[in-house]
């Protein structure tokens, strides 16, 4: 089994205004991770799997995601905003809580169908989105996140 999430990316409390503001700085973040190289590419891979429809999932919750030969591995960002933004989600509700989540084209097609769905069902329990949305401490949401998203290791 392998985590999803490392500890230093986990990003609570943050101001971003918009859609855009969030798509800058998880290319940005790729980037810093050495899953990427080109911040740009990696946003406009971002933005072509959300022009096809909202990743806004429900609840408050966005699963921002690209499958992309611009990432060479997997990787999820967590970020949860101080205030919500608007996100055209599907129950129209502006969202609080966004993973973002970057996996390689070449042979992720089960990494990537794996890791949305962990998530999803993870994101219908109560109990599961109350914690992402009032842990304060980093270490404490980290440690509980390690405990509930996993993914097979060899797909």
């Amino acid at each position: 089994m392998d985590m999803l999430i490392a500890r230093e990316n986990i990003f609570l409390d943050q101001n971003f205004n918009n859609k855009k503001d969030i798509f800058c700085f998880l290319a940005a973040q790729a980037v810093a991770q050495g899953w990427a190289e080109d911040a740009k590419k990696i946003e406009a891979d971002l933005w072509a799997r959300e022009n096809e429809y909202s990743t806004g999932f429900e609840s408050q919750i966005a699963i921002p995601h690209a499958k992309t030969a611009n990432v060479i591995h997997a990787g999820v960002i967590f970020i949860r905003l101080q205030q919500p933004i608007d996100w055209e989600s599907l129950d129209e509700q502006p969202v609080q809580i966004v993973f973002g989540l970057l996996v390689p084209e070449s042979g992720a097609k089960r990494l990537h169908l794996q890791i949305i769905n962990s998530l999803a069902t993870q994101l219908i329990e109560e109990d599961f989105r109350t914690r992402l949305l009032t842990t304060s401490n980093k270490e404490d949401l980290f440690q509980y996140m390690k405990s509930r998203l996993t993914v097979e290791e060899n797909v």
